[in-house]
This record gives structure tokens, C-alpha cells and sequence, in this order.
């Protein structure tokens, strides 16, 4: 699909607005690198942005307010913190917003725009809310209790009602929240790349040199946090059934799943070809040194690190979830996310037909071309309607 064309609007006339956002903690990936744009994307048109935390994020601007909410715990985890947040935030953005004057709310998923109920109401401001991910991800994938489970769904079913506007960051994210809370408003606004030049030789220079592989290793490469619902478990089981001993998985990312990556590596006899690099600030330039890059997901929303890889001029491989399937839509890429043996025959005919490599390199380049746009200003020209005919 391509990314939904917006008519122009007059959001360059719209005079300067105060935005109120939250969001817990700020984290170096995932969804956090989109929750960055959308605020630099207002802080850009000059706008103050104001946001609530328990710790300040990890940049500043002239114009980006925190506003740090008393936390008496230690821990920023665990059913204690959670109760006590989700408790004091909505008085607080009630507060934070009416003594700024905010004239917009703008937040990164229901679980907040729940939270920012009370304010939108209270305040009579249109409330803005983007889905990076498919619904009830965190507790399906934590194993919660029950309660907690049930608790997730209403607040994610009461913070759909209180949107204005909902933007879903895939096709296939939207429709798994339609369909599931019968809620047909929500809008796509994908996420975008930026498709940098580099050096493809020097950078896979970069990476033999780094970890010590041989010059005719099959390097391919995934990131991610290591949790369940990433599955990296599969790549490594499809390692294991790989005919070709030359391929390594580099896996970037670290998680509580790191040690049972590594026993299982072990166990299966490819320990010494399943590299664990932990948490990697220069995850792009070490993709752009591998053969392949291979995300085998269970549930995303349009992951950051999938769109990335598409600019290192490799092909990529995604398991059949409808949000992976978004970004790479040629089915011959795609592997069901709990069949290693599937995957495992695609990187063998990868590494075995130069043929049938490049034609997937290929394939994945004109993919690519559909999230080359601005997405700041695509995101301006959604909450400009909102904001057109309120005084300032």
C-alpha cells in the first residue's frame, strides 16, 4: 500500500500551540525514535511542547518543557509503580495542562490517551493519539494476570472513545484495532525512512574486523529487544537446519531472553555462529555491513528497525504478520513466525543463487520508496483540522 495522500492544508498559517504529551520514561529505540519526531515534528513549527515524565528525556530544546512527576519508588517497573502512576497522571496533565493553557494533547498510544481523559474534557482540547503497536501486545506478551489483561483492554477501549484523532502507524495495525473494539475512525500514518548514502564494502569490512568472522561469511542480521514476542528463538532454530555453515546471525539488542538465546545457540551446535552484541548505538551501520536482515516478529506495529534495514541495500526477511507485511509485501520474503524449518530453506536458496538474491535485493529497494516522505509534515497536516478554528 502506499502511504495515504493528504490534500494540503493551511497548518503553515496556524499560529503557535501549546502541546501537552506523557510518557513514562523515555528509551533509546523502538517506539521512542517515532515519539521523538512527533515532538520535534511541533517543536519544528515552534510550538512549545510540554511533556510529563518521572525522569526528563534525554534531550532538550528551548521550547520542550518536562514537567517531572514526584515518584517515591526506585523501580520504574512492576504492578506498584504502575498503580501509582496511572493514578497521579491524569490529575497531573490536568493540572500541567490547565495552568499552561495547552491546546493540544497529543499522546503515543490509548493506554495515554485514557490517562489524558480528564484533561480533554475538563480542558475542552482535542486529543490526538498514535498506535505503534497491535492491541494488548504488552500484557499478551508478559504474561500477566488476568486482571491486568482485562484492565489493558478497557483502558485501550476507553482511550480509543476519548481520541479526536487516531493514527495507526500500519495498515495492518489498524485493522487488528478495528476489529477488535469495532473502531472503524482510526486514520494511517506510516512511518518514514530516511535513506542515507555509505559505503557498503567498508561498512562490511567494519563488521568482519569487529567479530572476527571470515571474509566469505553469510552475515545476517536482526535487532530488537530480546523478548518474547520478537522471536528471535526462530532465527536461531533456523540456523541450526541451515545447510550452509557459513552463515552467522548477528542478533543487536538485549533483554531478559539474552542467556536463553545463548544456552539454546549452544545446545543446537551453533553457539560460535550466534552473536549476542547487546544493545548497539550504531545498529545501522552494522546492518549495512551484513548479507541479510531477517525480523521474525510476532506482533509489531511498523517496527523502526525493519524500515531502516530496507536503506542498507540487502535483502530482507519477515515473518507473516500483517504489520511486517506491510512494509515488504513480496510474499516469496515472507516465513511463518513459528516455522524455522521455512526460513531456514530461504536463507539456504539466498546463499546458494546469486540470481534469486539480487532479484530479492531488488524487491526490497522498491519497497523502500514507498516510506521515503516527511513525516513531520504529513503528521502537521493531520492535527491541523484540529487546531484550525481554536483561539490561541
Amino acid at each position: 500500500m502506499e502511504p495515504p495522500e493528504t490534500p494540503p492544508l493551511s497548518s503553515s498559517r496556524l499560529a503557535p500551540q501549546k502541546v501537552l504529551t506523557a510518557y513514562y520514561r523515555f528509551k533509546p529505540d523502538g517506539f521512542c525514535k517515532r515519539f521523538r519526531l512527533m515532538i520535534e515534528a511541533y517543536l519544528d513549527k515552534g510550538w512549545t511542547v510540554h511533556y510529563i515524565a518521572v525522569d526528563a528525556y534525554p534531550f532538550e530544546h528551548e521550547n520542550l518543557v518536562p514537567h517531572i512527576l514526584p515518584t517515591p519508588m526506585k523501580a520504574r517497573t512492576g504492578l506498584p509503580f504502575w498503580i501509582y502512576f496511572c493514578t497521579l497522571t491524569p490529575w497531573y496533565l490536568l493540572w500541567v495542562g490547565w495552568k499552561n493553557q495547552v491546546s493540544l494533547l497529543s499522546v503515543g498510544s490509548p493506554l495515554y490517551a485514557f490517562l489524558s481523559g480528564l484533561a480533554k474534557f475538563a480542558l475542552k482540547v482535542p486529543l490526538l493519539t498514535f498506535i505503534f503497536i497491535t492491541p494488548s501486545s504488552n500484557s499478551k506478551w508478559k504474561n500477566q494476570y488476568r486482571f491486568i489483561r482485562r484492565g489493558e483492554d478497557l483502558t485501550d477501549r476507553l482511550g480509543l472513545s476519548f481520541s479526536d484523532v487516531l493514527l495507526a502507524n500500519s495498515w495492518g495495525s489498524r485493522k487488528a484495532w478495528a476489529e477488535k473494539y469495532h473502531h472503524h475512525g482510526i486514520d494511517v500514518l506510516p512511518n518514514n525512512v530516511e535513506d542515507h548514502p555509505f559505503n557498503k564494502e567498508a561498512q562490511r569490512e567494519k563488521v568482519l574486523r569487529e567479530f572476527k568472522l571470515r571474509d566469505d561469511a553469510f552475515l545476517i542480521s536482526t535487532s530488537g529487544v530480546l523478548v518474547p514476542r520478537k522471536n528471535h528463538e526462530c532465527l536461531v532454530l533456523a540456523l541450526a537446519k541451515s545447510k550452509n555453515p557459513r552463515a552467522v546471525v548477528l542478533i543487536m539488542g538485549d533483554g531478559p531472553l539474552k542467556n536463553n538465546l545463548s544456552n539454546l545457540a549452544q545446545t543446537l551446535g551453533v553457539g560460535d555462529r550466534v552473536l549476542l552484541a547487546g544493545y548497539r548505538p550504531d545498529t545501522i551501520s552494522l546492518i549495512q555491513g551484513s548479507d541479510l536482515f531477517i525480523f521474525p516478529s510476532y506482533a509489531e506495529g511498523m517496527a523502526e528497525s525493519l524500515l531502516e534495514a530496507t536503506t542498507c541495500r540487502i535483502p530482507c526477511l519477515v515473518s507473516s504478520i500483517p504489520e511486517n507485511m506491510d512494509v515488504i509485501q513480496n510474499s516469496g520474503q515472507h516465513f511463518h513466525p513459528d516455522h524455522p524449518e521455512q526460513l531456514a530453506g530461504l536463507i539456504d536458496r539466498l546463499m546458494d543463487d546469486p540470481s534469486y538474491y539480487q532479484d530479492m535485493l531488488q524487491t526490497t529497494q522498491d519497497e523502500k520508496k514507498r516510506f521515503v516522505f516527511d513525516w513531520k509534515q504529513r503528521l502537521i497536516e493531520k492535527v491541523a483540522p484540529l487546531l484550525a478554528h481554536r483561539p490561541t
